[in-house]
């Protein structure tokens, strides 16, 4: 909601504006020049934005997250649908990469003016399938992805009449574009280009090294309780739990996140999974071999649980739970997904077989 009442607060504010300036300087023939920089403006703010999100998907960190250990037990029916998109981009490194250096090239073309038609007709193409997936697959920034695209729509006005020519394979014509406000100013000129390279460079060389960060601190498990885990025995108050066991139910496989690498980009969560395929999330504090678990990081911690390995893929979990003692077993588990990569010779399809290499 509050996005859109930001929005509606621009739009009130720009409808203002343009309402007084046209009664203040209703007498001027025209406003090219403003127009040309209003042009100029809005072409160098989605370079920058193309920057910043194609920089997200070619060090893949937008979505890298997907991958982690507590986003592998939630079955796949009980996926949000933002969720199931986030998960197939990022379960593809080499796809975010390609999308991303898309829209990081896009934006960079933007930059120079002899390269900006390439810029921003590939940021249309970008920008098209980026609105696209979020309206279909219910993402949240449905109006930042829409405003892009209609901008790159807009940057390429000046083009659309050679685009007409080249649909119906006639020749095309020079494109004369309008002088912004300054250019008659020599120093006004070069600052201008200045502080637009100046201020991309910086933005691109941020956006960069904090991507490279969060990417080693999603790459870096911390301890190795990090993983899926699966229940070889689960008890409670002493006896073996039964599968349609409640209060509590058993635990049948865990997974934890623990890579914290650098802390202000780490991940620390606890997922449980009972034997119906449903999970519960927990935000989890690692203090030596007490895990502290909490629905929300302002609140105190509602679970204290106790963890024990022998070796890195065993782990034996205790603590109280709904006011009974529990205790569980647990192997490391090897998610299916891992096993597959890129192949040039598909195996061979089994007509009898339920899938492939069944």
């Amino acid at each position: 909601m509050w996005l859109w009442c930001y929005h509606l607060g621009w739009v009130v504010i720009a409808l203002a504006i343009v309402a007084v300036w046209t009664l203040s300087d209703r007498h001027r023939a025209h406003y090219r020049r403003l127009s040309a920089s209003l042009w100029v403006f809005a072409r160098f703010g989605l370079a920058l934005s193309m920057i910043v999100y194609g920089m997200a998907k070619a060090i893949p960190t937008q979505m890298g997250y997907m991958t982690l250990p507590d986003q592998q037990l939630q079955l796949v029916g009980d996926t949000s649908l933002f969720n199931t998109l986030w998960g197939f981009m990022g379960a593809s490194e080499p796809y975010s990469i390609a999308t991303g250096l898309v829209e990081l090239a896009a934006g960079l073309l933007l930059l120079w003016n002899r390269t900006w038609v390439l810029g921003a007709l590939g940021s249309v193409f970008a920008m098209a399938q980026v609105f696209l997936l979020n309206m279909t697959y219910d993402v949240p920034v449905k109006q930042v992805s829409g405003e892009l695209f209609l901008i790159a729509v807009a940057i390429t006005t000046p083009l659309w009449p050679n685009l007409v020519r080249v649909v119906f394979n006639h020749g095309t014509r020079p494109v004369r574009l309008w002088s912004p406000l300054g250019t008659g100013r020599r120093w006004l000129l070069k600052t201008g280009i200045v502080l637009k390279f100046g201020l991309a460079a910086a933005l691109t060389a941020q956006c960069a090294f904090l991507s490279m960060l969060i990417y080693s601190t999603y790459k870096t498990p911390t301890s190795s309780l990090d993983g899926v885990w699966r229940a070889t025995s689960f008890t409670v108050d002493g006896h073996e739990a039964t599968v349609s066991q409640t209060s509590p139910a058993p635990w049948s496989n865990v997974a934890i996140s623990h890579r914290d690498k650098v802390e202000e980009f780490g991940v620390q969560a606890f997922v449980s999974q009972t034997p119906d395929g449903r999970t519960s999330r927990w935000m989890l504090e690692v203090n030596g071999d007490q895990l502290e678990l909490r629905k929300r990081k302002s609140k105190a911690p509602q679970q204290f649980l106790h963890a024990h390995q022998s070796d890195p893929d065993r782990l034996v979990l205790s603590g109280v739970v709904e006011g009974k003692q529990i205790a569980g077993t647990y192997e490391r588990r090897f998610m299916e997904r891992s096993k597959y990569g890129f192949r040039w010779v598909q195996p061979e399809m089994d007509p009898d077989a339920v899938a492939v290499g069944e």
